[in-house]
């Protein structure tokens, strides 16, 4: 699936068949760029753009979240 971002950069991210998780990123104008999503190794400690999300998805209700962002 291809997305752009809040800034405009153009993504293509790539998700796990079973659980529909994302797994990977990759961007068109950084082709040496490849990103994987380590949701099973580390523990969450925000969740982000959850307008984004998914209403079916679990999120832990003692992480903090935000509708976009989290400030700097």
């Amino acid at each position: 699936m291809q997305a752009i971002g809040d800034g405009g950069t153009v993504k293509r991210c790539a998700f796990c068949p079973t659980c529909g998780s994302t797994v990977s990123m990759t961007f068109p104008y950084m082709p040496a760029v490849f990103i994987v999503t380590p949701a099973s190794r580390y523990q969450p400690q925000l969740v982000s753009y959850t307008t984004a999300g998914h209403a079916w998805d679990f999120l832990d209700p003692a992480l903090p979240k935000f509708e976009n962002m989290p400030p700097a």
